[in-house]
């Protein structure tokens, strides 16, 4: 049966009828559950209206594996997070996008490969190991799930090693009222960028941005933060990043709290998805996001020229 941490995933439900007659007693409703509760539960079809289905006439209900996710969605997702977290150099390769910031994140240090490039794939990543190794950095290509599988085995077979597999969440928003206590800016602070640039002090600020389309939410504990996290805002999609809670202040719930912060805001600011990622093999972080409604869409991951 299902229960409120299945709200976001694909289900199907069987109801027994009102006006149950012979060879008609039950139908089924597959979709998104979109809201659970004790006497009514939200499912949304893949087509048509979302469905009002009364809990007292389940019969049975269970999750089921999301269907494929169109290639459509996954380009136009990996653009969108893109602009979420933009490198301080890029160039455009024929379609592929080359993107530098002094090595800060592999995301903004890689190439957002997400078509056929012009000229044939030799030429193209001739031209992307040149100009990596011109900036002192390691030619690295992002590889988003089935969309790139054939640059992926012609990648594999000139020796590219794969690296650090990552899982693409995603989460319809809703506008909520936040009354927590996270504070929310529009400009990360000292401490916040000393808990995440990484070493980087002078780039991950122009990584992270700034303004009405950037939040930062904190949560204090005695002057010093305790938990943060960053959303930003591209299209209709809104992307968390840099959540984490100071290890003093863990199995609190400050983490879930700065996240339902930014939910809150980025619903607010009209994006319509909340979109987050995160390594394939941390099952413990996987596990809490989708008890917080994140659904995987696709996995994407790097090769790196050895």
């Amino acid at each position: 049966m299902l229960g409120p941490e299945h709200v976001g995933r694909r289900v199907a439900v069987r109801i027994r009828l009102r006006d149950a007659r012979p060879g008609r007693r039950f139908t089924d409703v597959t979709g998104e559950l979109i809201e659970f509760g004790p006497d009514h539960w939200l499912v949304r079809p893949a087509a048509g209206a979302a469905v009002t289905i009364d809990a007292a006439a389940v019969v049975a209900a269970r999750p089921i594996p999301p269907k494929p996710t169109p290639f459509s969605e996954i380009i136009g997702l990996e653009r969108l997070l893109a602009e979420t977290w933009p490198a301080t150099e890029t160039a455009d390769l024929g379609g592929w996008l080359l993107r530098a910031a002094g090595g800060f994140t592999n995301r903004a240090n890689s190439v957002l490969a997400l078509t056929a490039p012009e000229g044939g794939t030799d030429a193209a990543v001739a031209a992307v190991v040149e100009w990596y190794q011109a900036r002192g950095l390691v030619p690295k290509i992002s590889l988003a799930g089935p969309v790139t599988r054939r640059l992926e085995d012609e990648l594999a077979e000139r020796g590219w090693t794969p690296e650090m597999d990552t899982v693409v969440m995603v989460k319809a928003l809703k506008e909520t009222r936040y009354e927590g206590e996270a504070v929310i800016t529009h400009a990360p602070s000292e401490a916040f960028l000393a808990q995440t640039d990484r070493g980087a002090p002078g780039t991950a600020p122009r990584v992270f941005g700034s303004g009405p389309d950037r939040a930062y939410a904190e949560i204090r504990r005695g002057g010093a933060l305790a938990a943060r996290g960053r959303g930003a805002v591209a299209g209709d999609v809104m992307a968390l990043t840099s959540v984490g809670t100071d290890p003093a202040h863990r199995r609190q719930g400050l983490g879930t709290e700065v996240m339902a912060a930014l939910e809150a805001w980025g619903a607010g600011t009209g994006a319509a998805r909340a979109a987050l990622q995160v390594e394939a093999d941390n099952a413990p972080a996987i596990a809490m996001y989708e008890r917080l409604g994140y659904a995987e869409r696709y996995r994407y991951r790097y090769r790196v020229k050895p």
